[in-house]
């Protein structure tokens, strides 16, 4: 059974290259050429020429894994410098479908896009001819838009700013199109994560991501409605789990549990139309129906996220957010969870959970060993383990929102060891360094404890984004 990820929505690009055609000679201050080179054919030979060009070496450079191009287009005006309104009506024909308008200038494209942008809250992006000597268009398009308070507009110096901005963009669709089930007992913030957030509707507000909230029993309930099919399917998928696996330090049969519930719950992602999920622990954990049933969330999460689901602990919608925002952006899996500092000496930190994923290093890259430690003493509640101690040296890019979706903070780190790898409970821990941990002190009061992390640095990237939705960037 496939859950539709976010991550595999595309951006909508329409590419427009912008361009003027003399119809008459003359040389001037702002003309250049002789003979031929001023006549009304020549423009629009060297036109379509650069249209070309645009197309086959420009156009294919662009992330086809995140960018759909809409059908490219070349318009031109003339020297009388009046743009027909049929030239906007072209370029806008297909807005309600587009993500980014991609304008690729030859001569005064900036003008252009300024025009475009009274007629469009779409994204605008500009990139300069790659034949210009003055490589200034996209500044030109931006400082004047910006200074009037236009929002989402991407001046681009080459194709790298493009894809970068392909990328944030991305990451932005990918949460206006999440709807998370978040299966409610009492309300919507946990006791056990009073960091999280201050209201769904906030995070809705900021993000676009929508939530499905029905009553916890509903899980159990569909649990207990897995028909034989359902059943041979966890079977099957737990038995995979065993095969592959690096270690198994507990009964593969009560390994099954878990997986029977992830299966539960992805029958119900797929009937309320949702692409996430979390759920409280401490309040149901309190109900003793996971001690009844010996199942844990742990599993559940790990194994979504393998599969381009956002999946958080403890009822963090938050970390729904964030976790979402990292697999736009690195297509990676992430791991998530308590984050402190443990010896403000060395700048040395922990993070701790137990809700690893095989497809952490990429999800087109090969996967990280695991090993499956039940969480219980008594054997039960399946969970991945990663050796962190294995990872040492590998660089982390950590974030995490403050309750009220304002602040971004962000972590570049590396790994220096693990710990609890194999140890029963809640304690499987990744230790990492920081820079300077007084910052990251300073910085934490703000956002909380439960931060969600990547392999790589992609601090860059990160930045971007906290630009794009107008974020406090606190850095450390």
């Amino acid at each position: 059974m496939k859950i539709n990820s976010p991550l595999d929505l595309k951006v909508n690009i329409r590419p427009i290259i912008f361009t003027m055609n003399h119809t008459e000679a003359y040389q001037g201050p702002c003309r250049y050429g002789k003979g031929e080179e001023l006549t009304y054919e020549y423009d629009v030979r060297a036109a379509n020429a650069g249209f070309e060009e645009f197309k086959e070496k420009i156009l294919p450079q662009i992330n086809p894994a995140k960018a759909n191009l809409v059908e490219p287009v070349l318009l031109t005006w003339t020297q009388d410098f009046i743009l027909k309104e049929e030239l906007f009506e072209e370029a806008l024909k297909n807005d309600s479908e587009t993500d980014l308008y991609f304008i690729y200038g030859l001569r005064l494209s900036q003008f252009f896009a300024t025009e475009l942008a009274k007629r469009t809250k779409k994204p605008l992006a500009l990139m300069p001819n790659i034949h210009s000597f003055s490589l200034t268009e996209h500044v030109e398009m931006s400082a004047p838009l910006l200074a009037q308070g236009r929002k989402l507009v991407f001046p681009c110096a080459d194709i790298v700013d493009v894809n970068e901005t392909v990328d944030i963009l991305h990451a932005k669709k990918v949460l206006s199109n999440t709807n998370c089930l978040y299966p409610l007992k009492d309300e919507a913030l946990s006791v056990g994560c009073l960091s999280a957030f201050l209201s769904l509707e906030a995070i809705s507000d900021r993000f676009g991501i929508k939530f499905t909230t029905p009553d916890f029993t509903e899980t159990f309930k569909e649990l207990d409605n897995l028909t034989k099919d359902d059943i041979a399917e966890a079977q099957a998928i737990t038995d995979d789990l065993v095969k592959t696996a690096n270690g198994v330090h507990m009964p593969p049969e009560n390994i099954l549990k878990d997986v029977e519930y992830y299966i539960a719950i992805k029958k119900m992602l797929k009937k309320k139309g949702c692409n996430a999920f979390t759920i409280k622990c401490f309040e149901i954990c309190a109900t003793k129906e996971l001690n009844k049933r010996q199942l844990t969330f742990c599993l559940t999460h790990s194994l979504l996220k393998d599969e381009k689901i956002s999946s958080a602990c403890a009822g963090d919608a938050c970390s729904v957010v964030t976790q979402n925002i990292l697999m736009a952006l690195t297509n990676k899996a992430p791991f998530m969870g308590n984050t402190m500092v443990i010896d403000r000496q060395t700048n040395q930190c922990k993070i701790l959970h137990d809700v690893p994923s095989k497809k952490m290093k990429g999800y087109d890259a090969p996967e990280i060993p695991i090993d499956y430690v039940a969480f219980t003493m008594s054997n039960w509640g399946a969970t991945m383990r990663v050796d962190f101690a294995k990872e040492a040296g590998n660089v982390i890019t950590m974030i995490n929102l403050s309750p009220d979706m304002s602040k971004l903070m962000v972590v570049k780190g590396t790994i220096n060891g693990g710990k609890d790898f194999l140890t029963n409970e809640c304690k499987l821990a990744c230790l990492f360094k920081v820079e300077d941990v007084e910052k990251f002190i300073s910085a934490q009061k703000y956002v909380g404890h439960h931060f969600a992390f990547i392999y790589g640095d992609y601090t860059k990237k990160i930045k971007k984004f906290a630009d794009l939705y107008e974020l406090e960037l606190l850095e450390a």
